[in-house]
């Protein structure tokens, strides 16, 4: 079960991600925009992680605090990562050099057609 439903939400954030890229490079100057309809992929599953450590550092400070070492700056050095690929892919395309665009274009639908087979 968590098997397909792990796979059923990569393919959903590669068909997302693939929307996001095409209206970058439809809308260029919008393009920011279109990249931040992403970050829902960041912060849903981060809800629960926050609703259990911000309790916790409440009221065992030392707990919470290790805690939010040990698991949400790892999470966020990850995230910050992807978020300034996407943001220097959005801000080429400002400045009309869609290079970077069109090849995150082309590693979204490899990825895409790899899910898709195993599906």
């Amino acid at each position: 079960m968590f098997k397909t439903l792990s796979h059923r939400t990569k393919l959903k954030f590669a068909r997302h991600e693939l929307w996001a890229i095409d209206f970058c490079l439809r809308l260029p100057f919008f393009a920011i925009f279109g990249m931040a309809t992403l970050w829902i992929w960041f912060f849903l599953p981060m809800l629960p992680i926050l609703l259990l450590i911000t309790p916790l550092s409440v009221f065992y400070p030392l707990i919470g605090a290790s805690l939010a070492l040990l698991i949400i700056a790892p999470i966020f050095l990850i995230f910050f990562y992807w978020f300034l690929r996407w943001y220097f892919i959005c801000l080429t395309l400002m400045f009309g050099k869609p290079l970077r665009a069109e090849k995150k274009k082309q590693e979204i639908l490899t990825r895409l057609e790899k899910l898709s087979a195993i599906s």
